[in-house]
This record gives C-alpha cells, sequence and structure tokens, in this order.
C-alpha cells in the first residue's frame, strides 16, 4: 500500500510468505549445488569375451588417436588401458552393441571403438 510504513513484524511476515512461496533465493554460503553430477551408467554387456576357437582371426589395425580399451563394447564399461596415437593393435573380430556402434576384441585385452581405428576394426564377426 502507498504510505505504509514496513515495521520489523511486517519485514518478517514478508520474508516468511515469500520464503514458503519459494521466491527468496537461498544465502550463497548455504546455496545447494546446482547440478549433480549424472550417475555412471553400467556397462551393459554380459556376455564376456568372444573363445578364440570360435573367432581365429587376427587383423593388424592403428589406433587414430588415443583410444581407450574397455572391458565391453560401450562407453560406459570401465577402461582397461589405452592404446596411444599410431599404435598397432591386433584385432580378432568385432560386434555391433545396442547403439549400432562396432567394437572391436582385442584377445586378452579388451574392446575398442572401431571409430578410433584407422582401418575401421576387424572385419570378423564375433562368434559366442
Amino acid at each position: 500500500m502507498p504510505g505504509t510504513k514496513l515495521t520489523p513484524v511486517r519485514t518478517a511476515v514478508a520474508a516468511l510468505t515469500l520464503a514458503a512461496a519459494g521466491l527468496l533465493g537461498t544465502p550463497a554460503a548455504h546455496a545447494a549445488p546446482t547440478a549433480t553430477a549424472p550417475v555412471a551408467a553400467a556397462c551393459p554387456w554380459t556376455k564376456g569375451a568372444p573363445a578364440s576357437n570360435l573367432n581365429p582371426y587376427s587383423e593388424t589395425d592403428y589406433a587414430s588417436g588415443s583410444a581407450p580399451v574397455r572391458k565391453g563394447p560401450y562407453g560406459e564399461c570401465d577402461p582397461v588401458g589405452t592404446i596411444p596415437s599410431g599404435g598397432s593393435v591386433s584385432v580378432n573380430c568385432y560386434v555391433t552393441n545396442s547403439y549400432g556402434n562396432t567394437w572391436s576384441y582385442i584377445r586378452g585385452y579388451g574392446w575398442i571403438y572401431d571409430g578410433n581405428l584407422r582401418n575401421g576394426g576387424s572385419t570378423h564377426p564375433c562368434r559366442f
């Protein structure tokens, strides 16, 4: 109201009303985080390693950049190592994951995304 003097009681009531409505900001010293870290997705791969007797192939390819090797053919799977840029790898077979991405298997080591290989990875589909 015009000409109305705010008393300490009116100021307190107004502040409580705004706070209850969520219109007052939280003091900076006590502000809650604005974003939470995303929860890491679990590795969806459950088949394990392809058997060597069913996949006796071996082809050499080269990392096109620093390329992580993972426990399964998904970016969500834990890394087990990295192939340096230009490093050679012997790939045995490949799978296409549920996202439509192809990954080649490095026997005894893990899976490498074919997009990180100069020649596109293995040409032999994995048999399980």
